[in-house]
């Protein structure tokens, strides 16, 4: 690069970095990615465990939504391997795509008409872990500003059939957000 340019990856890590030690700092030098609520006893954290300074927190997402490219792939040449591409969107409190560290939890549910309740019976799951920069990096795509999750499923996918796609996602930054879609496979 030459004087003049620049990347903003490496100015976004670093003021990820330094918005992270200014949480700490504020919190009474309390900084862990882990916490008792993080542990195995309990998968999901409840409300935010590090407490992020304003203006600072505005930027953290305050909302969820799953963007309408969402829908069901077919992710290698030969047709084989299938599953669900998901695009999230993190919304700020200016409703602007923001990044967001923590845990996607995503799963899928047959879609049921003829209920009051329209979530059948679980299909799959899966989570992702955001909390690592460099993997929260691989999976965000800068062009529809959201996460893309390729989640690989080795059934076949009736086209035609409707699912409800639902993320949960927790994170010590933030209290945790939730978003549900509804959509037709091979759409």
């Amino acid at each position: 690069m030459g004087y003049g340019e620049h990347s903003s990856r490496p100015l976004a890590a670093v003021a990820l970095a330094v918005a992270m030690a200014l949480a700490a700092g504020c919190n009474g030098g309390k900084f862990s990615m882990t916490s008792p609520a993080n542990s195995a006893a309990s998968a999901r954290p409840e409300p935010a465990d590090v407490k992020v300074p304003a203006p600072l927190h505005l930027l953290l997402p305050k909302a969820m939504r799953i963007h309408p490219f969402t829908g069901t792939r077919t992710f290698d040449e030969a047709g084989g391997v299938k599953g669900i591409d998901v695009r999230v969107e993190a919304l700020d409190a200016y409703g602007d795509a923001t990044k967001a560290f923590g845990k996607f939890h995503f799963a899928l549910y047959q879609h049921q008409s003829d209920s009051p309740s329209p979530r059948g019976p679980r299909v799959a799951t899966w989570e992702e872990d955001l909390l690592d920069p460099e993997k929260n990096l691989v999976h965000w795509d800068s062009i529809t500003r959201a996460y893309a999750f390729k989640l690989q499923w080795y059934k076949a996918i009736p086209v035609g059939q409707k699912f409800i796609l639902a993320v949960d996602f927790s994170s010590p930054f933030t209290a945790r957000k939730f978003a549900e879609r509804v959509f037709v496979s091979g759409q």
